[in-house]
């Protein structure tokens, strides 16, 4: 009488076992990091999501800046090392090694930090 059940309970359980993994999806349903999605429109770019035409408007740690920037002399209270290196390009003001041009930190906008 034991055996009569045996069949029936092992078909069982090899099918829950092979559904298991069916119903868990693959994953096309959802985003992997639903945090790090941005809005439609919006390009995704370091750490925030800007609009297209301002994607490629700012330089990254470790760019380096050669053309259209001006050297900022005596940075004032706003430079977190007053001894470093500052240049203005495109509107932002950037922390750069001076012998590679090398972007060490964006420091923000020009035109905020002249307030």
């Amino acid at each position: 009488m034991v055996r009569r059940h045996i069949v029936p309970f092992t078909v069982l359980a090899a099918a829950c076992a092979l559904a298991i993994p069916l119903a868990a999806g693959n994953g096309h349903d959802k985003p992997e990091q639903a945090s790090f999605q941005c809005p439609a429109g919006l390009t995704r770019q370091a750490a925030q999501c800007v609009p297209p035409s301002q994607a490629k408007k700012f330089y990254r740690r470790g760019d380096h800046i050669l053309d259209d920037y001006v050297w900022i002399g005596e940075p004032g209270g706003w430079a977190p090392d007053p001894y470093g290196s500052y240049v203005e390009a495109g509107g932002y003001v950037y922390q750069v090694n001076r012998e590679t041009h090398k972007v060490l930190r964006l420091i923000g906008a020009g035109a905020v930090l002249d307030n």
